[in-house]
């Protein structure tokens, strides 16, 4: 029951945006401009997407409880394979359409932000496929999957200031309401291991 209200608001999260989005789309154009609107509805889903890998790897007890911190690390292995699959979508599509609607984009700030956070999502991805191949140990693996923090203020930036299919208020308040989930999940984080270092006996009852 509770992994189905997790799959309810994983689907929910990404829904919200998407409907905006949808709204946004004009009928009748060149279908070079529906793979860039194509191409920002994967930015959406997998921006979405990454945030609840950080849900899912949260060590949250009350998240845990109920659905297990297997099932747990298999959606999120699942998922977190969907997220980086669109995110890496996304810019070859973009590229594609200003190419077939004869124009390039020039050089941006945000664009370059978006293919520095790219990089970053890749070195993670790589990390994460290379740790079974590889033998790697577990601390090694984690640091550096690390990195893969980086990602979300990476791309909230870059979300929030680009796109204007979705910039409208609804969806820039749902970004900075991931922002701040971010924020909490990354604290509790923090707590817990500096807990697990001063107290290990407590962070199993605790956290």
């Amino acid at each position: 029951m509770k992994k189905n209200a997790l799959y309810a608001a994983m689907i929910a999260g990404a829904g919200f945006p998407v409907f905006y989005w949808a709204r946004a789309l004009t009928p009748g154009l060149p279908w070079s401009v529906y793979l860039y609107e194509a191409a920002r509805l994967c930015a959406i889903l997998g921006f979405v997407l990454v945030f609840f890998q950080y849900v899912l790897s949260s060590r949250i007890k009350w998240i845990e409880k109920g659905i297990g911190v297997g099932s747990l690390f298999k959606i999120h292995r699942k998922s977190g394979a969907v997220a980086f699959s669109l995110i890496l979508l996304h810019p070859p599509c973009l590229l594609l359409s200003e190419r077939l609607q004869g124009y390039g984009a020039p050089i941006h700030p945000l664009r370059v932000l978006g293919a520095l956070t790219l990089a970053v999502l890749c070195v993670a991805a790589i990390a994460a496929i290379l740790a079974p191949k590889f033998h790697w140990s577990y601390e090694r693996w984690r640091r550096v999957h690390r990195v893969a923090y980086a990602v979300f203020p990476m791309a909230l930036v870059h979300c929030f200031f680009i796109g204007s299919s979705v910039q409208k208020a609804p969806v820039k308040v749902f970004w900075l309401i991931l922002g701040a989930g971010y924020l909490a999940i990354l604290a509790h984080k923090l707590i817990r291991r500096s807990v697990l270092k001063r107290h290990p006996s407590r962070v199993k009852g605790v956290f």
